[in-house]
């Protein structure tokens, strides 16, 4: 759905998380294994976004000798408004870790409560707790008494379909202190398929007098305004579509000022993942900077013929050099073809 510009300027552009203001009210949502600095600090500069998250960080290894193993937590100044994100289900731990994490300089703490993956949830974490409603009330009050940092919630619609309880946590999370709220509006057990119900989100936003943000299923620029008029929410946070359409933060504000949206060309798309791969390389080993470029093209829409293949071959690539020769060999075609159609 697209709006006219009489709706798009009546909508939010701002919201309060205590004395904190998101603005604008686009956010990126916290990814694990995505959003690190380097991540984030790319995201930052093309513009548009209000907030950045860390990765999700387990509270059992908030220590400062495993913190400079793992490094999920560091952050540059540039970044503020920072979140820091924390996963965990023994009031006691959680508690001790957002004390450290409020120690580090975070702006905002954030609780997940949403993470489908097994492996989270199977250590009692992440959306695992959307069956245990008390257990994550005691979580929630313990942190809020560690710290005076806000507190938000990331959490999910429930379990599964016979389980929906977003409604009651969001009115727990209230209660106990939490200062905003992210639902992601699927359940657990649909994890990323289907479609996410923002009719929720709506629901959850009647029900309680804090901040509400949306996440789940925005695509481009128009879904996420529509989102916001549609639901009534305070704000819309962003994932999966940042990995396929890094510019969409600043598509979202070109069309709040109602200006031509970015297009980004073949050179873009060239120099951005240039740009991504380079800071890894500069602040991590060479491995893992491979890692990530491998993750991002995965996602990333390059939306030109042979992309798929591209994919491929970086994905298959076994070395820095090989991974930036693929690069430039398929750009460079499109390069030539730019130079020819400008003579």
């Amino acid at each position: 759905m697209q709006l006219d510009q009489t709706l798009i300027q009546q909508l939010p552009t701002s919201y309060q998380v205590e004395h904190i203001t998101i603005a604008p009210n686009i956010t990126l949502a916290p990814m694990a294994g995505v959003t690190d600095s380097v991540f984030r600090r790319l995201m930052l500069s093309l513009g548009g976004c209000g907030l950045v998250s860390s990765e999700m960080t387990n509270a059992a290894s908030v220590s400062p000798k495993l913190l400079k193993r793992h490094r999920l937590l560091d952050y540059l100044p540039e970044e503020r408004p920072f979140t820091m994100q924390l996963s965990g289900n023994e009031p006691e731990m959680v508690a001790r870790a957002a004390h450290t994490i409020e120690q580090l300089g975070a702006d905002i703490l954030d609780i997940n409560c949403g993470c489908p993956s097994p492996k989270v949830t199977g250590g009692g974490h992440g959306a695992s707790l959307l069956r245990d409603l008390p257990k994550m009330q005691r979580v929630l009050k313990a942190v809020r008494a560690a710290v005076s940092i806000p507190i938000t919630l990331k959490f999910r619609a429930g379990w599964d379909e016979t389980s929906l309880n977003y409604v009651e946590t969001a009115k727990i999370a209230e209660e106990a202190g939490i200062a905003a709220l992210a639902l992601h509006p699927r359940t657990r057990e649909q994890r990323y398929t289907g479609e996410a119900d923002w009719s929720r989100v709506a629901e959850v936003k009647r029900h309680v007098s804090i901040p509400v943000i949306g996440s789940g299923d925005v695509k481009n620029a128009h879904d996420a305004l529509w989102r916001l008029h549609d639901s009534g929410v305070d704000g819309v946070m962003i994932g999966r579509g940042a990995m396929e359409n890094p510019w969409i933060f600043l598509q979202i504000a070109q069309l709040r000022r109602g200006e031509a949206l970015f297009a980004p060309t073949p050179a873009d798309k060239y120099e951005l993942l240039l740009r991504y791969f380079t800071m890894c390389l500069e602040t991590m080993p060479e491995r893992l900077a491979l890692n990530k470029l491998k993750q991002l093209i995965g996602q990333f829409q390059i939306g030109l013929p042979g992309s798929a293949a591209l994919r491929g071959r970086v994905q298959q690539s076994r070395s820095v050099e090989e991974a930036r020769a693929h690069l430039d060999s398929f750009f460079a075609a499109y390069t030539r073809e730019a130079e020819l159609t400008c003579v």
